[in-house]
């Protein structure tokens, strides 16, 4: 029976990439480099912000490059008491807490960062489970974090079903053994059909999350999952 969801936070509970971008675009415009949304998904989406310097600007003084990595970082944490959560996102949790769902949060973000957005989005206390990037060794498309979410659960994967954003998250799900939603927020829809999940909305309003909500065990005889 299915009655866990696992959430990824960036991209999935909130568009915390578009204030990436943003943040990077403004920290970049002195250099000359204009960061639309492909150049911050070839160039910086994903990657550690140390090597994006390296990679983009890789004659940058040590010093200069210091200052541009914690300047990126303090316009960042500015930026995150402005985000919102997806549309549908507050009822659909709501929702699913009514109905008994157990909710986890699992990302690859780092824990300090999460509980800030978490914070921002009005959703302290709203994970009873929580997996960060830096309480296991590998990130995803790992599993790592998943089973670590999975082993707090104490849960199996058949009962579990995923909200991912991106084919790396996807991935890690996927490999964890559990069943996979993705929100297309960050990637395009067959990007993350490719990468496993078997159904793509654009928001938690999606009326098949509906379905999925009232019925998790028909929802293979939907064609969703």
């Amino acid at each position: 029976m299915t009655d866990v969801m696992l959430f990824d936070l960036d991209g999935t509970l909130s568009d915390t990439h578009g204030l990436a971008r943003a943040t990077w675009l403004e920290v970049l415009r002195p250099h000359g480099i204009d960061v639309d949304f492909k150049f911050y998904q070839e160039k910086i989406r994903g990657q550690p912000h140390e090597a994006v310097i390296d990679d983009i600007l890789p004659d940058l003084e040590k010093q200069e490059r210091q200052y541009l990595l914690d300047t990126q970082d303090s316009y960042y944490r500015n930026r995150l008491s402005a985000t919102g959560p997806l549309p549908g996102l507050i009822p659909f949790l709501d929702r699913a807490s009514e109905k008994g769902y157990r909710l986890a949060l699992v990302t690859n973000a780092p824990q300090e960062i999460a509980e800030k957005i978490l914070h921002s989005l009005g959703l302290e206390g709203k994970f009873a489970v929580q997996a960060f990037a830096e309480e296991v060794k590998d990130k995803k498309p790992d599993p790592a974090v998943y089973h670590l979410a999975l082993e707090r659960l104490h849960a199996e994967p058949d009962q579990c079903l995923a909200f991912e954003d991106s084919p790396n998250g996807v991935t890690a799900a996927i490999k964890a053994g559990l069943g996979v939603i993705a929100t297309a927020t960050t990637h395009h829809p067959a990007e993350l059909r490719d990468a496993g999940a078997s159904l793509v909305v654009g928001d938690f309003v999606d009326v098949a999350l509906d379905n999925i909500l009232e019925n998790p065990e028909n929802s293979k005889e939907y064609g969703y999952l």
